[in-house]
């Protein structure tokens, strides 16, 4: 068994959330996804508020909406502006 190993998922890192109910406050962005010993995946976030600042949590947690909400990521436009 291999603890601590990458995990296949849809999340990523750079990928963003703000707890669910919070109209405002720290947004989390994922540092890295991985899948622990007993084949749970887990996601470390960090603030971007305070980059020292950061937690593990699992990703049925983090992509539950009831606990935490994605931030739309902004797509360029390919001209260097944004779409």
């Amino acid at each position: 068994m291999l603890f601590g190993r990458k995990a296949s998922h849809p999340l990523q890192p750079g990928d963003q959330f703000i707890k669910a109910g919070v109209g405002f406050g720290t947004v989390w962005e994922i540092v890295r996804v991985w899948t622990t010993g007993d084949e749970l995946l887990h996601a470390r976030l960090r603030s971007l508020e305070n980059n020292s600042e950061t937690m593990a949590i699992s990703v049925c947690t983090l992509v539950n909406p009831r606990f935490f909400t994605p931030v739309p990521r902004l797509r360029s436009s390919g001209d260097g502006g944004l779409a």
